[in-house]
């Protein structure tokens, strides 16, 4: 690799990660973000309760979400496990708040419980777009064995055939509705090639693969 495009690649990284509130997230498509989560799910918020550490620094406790799952999208077999979502009380260290109502929820198991972040795939529920409700519905699973990577020096040609290429991810943050670019979904088809997908409803049983075999 040449000096240039080393050069280029670490200017890209260094302005693609976002800071919020002293938290850095780098981006990800929100498929990308569904994919590495645990558990992701719609839920609703129906109050809060900050847990102290018992330490000598203030701020540095948890947020405990009381919630009521409405649906799930991934990690049915460990939504049993779920009684409450936790989060950070410091923004500093990627804690989020989350008011009462409906909520698009994703994040990680670890052993003190279910933690969102800033950095997962979280959003109002109605907030999302119907293709991007669709797409946690009938899609994003399908292409978790897929490769969301970014190209910045066009032209632009896939490494393998189960890549999917973004161009721009200057609008992966925040996830607004109506960008094109949340409103795709990568999927793997029958021949273990993976593409972007736009349509509606569910794809093809005859041009992808069962998610039993992913």
């Amino acid at each position: 690799m040449s000096a240039a495009v080393t050069l280029a690649l670490l200017f890209f990284f260094s302005v693609a990660l976002k800071e919020v509130k002293g938290c850095s997230c780098a981006p990800g498509h929100p498929q990308q973000l569904f994919c590495m989560s645990d558990i992701v799910m719609q839920a609703e918020v129906t109050g809060e309760k900050i847990i102290h550490s018992g330490g000598i620094i203030p701020g540095m406790g948890k947020i405990q979400y009381k919630i009521q799952v409405i649906e799930v999208f991934k990690g049915f077999d460990r939504i049993n496990e779920i009684q409450h979502v936790y989060t950070h009380e410091m923004s500093s260290m990627c804690g989020t708040k989350l008011g009462r109502g409906q909520y698009l929820l994703s994040g990680s198991i670890t052993p003190e419980g279910f933690f969102v972040s800033m950095c997962d795939y979280l959003e109002l529920w109605n907030k999302l777009s119907l293709m991007q409700k669709e797409n946690l519905k009938y899609r994003y699973l399908m292409g978790c064995t897929c490769m969301i990577s970014t190209c910045i020096e066009k032209p632009c040609q896939p490494s393998t055939k189960n890549e999917c290429i973004l161009t721009d991810w200057s609008y992966l943050w925040p996830f607004e509705d109506g960008k094109s670019v949340h409103e795709s979904a990568c999927i793997r088809h029958s021949d273990g090639s993976c593409s972007w997908y736009e349509g509606t409803g569910k794809p093809s049983e005859n041009d992808t693969m069962n998610v039993s075999e992913v």
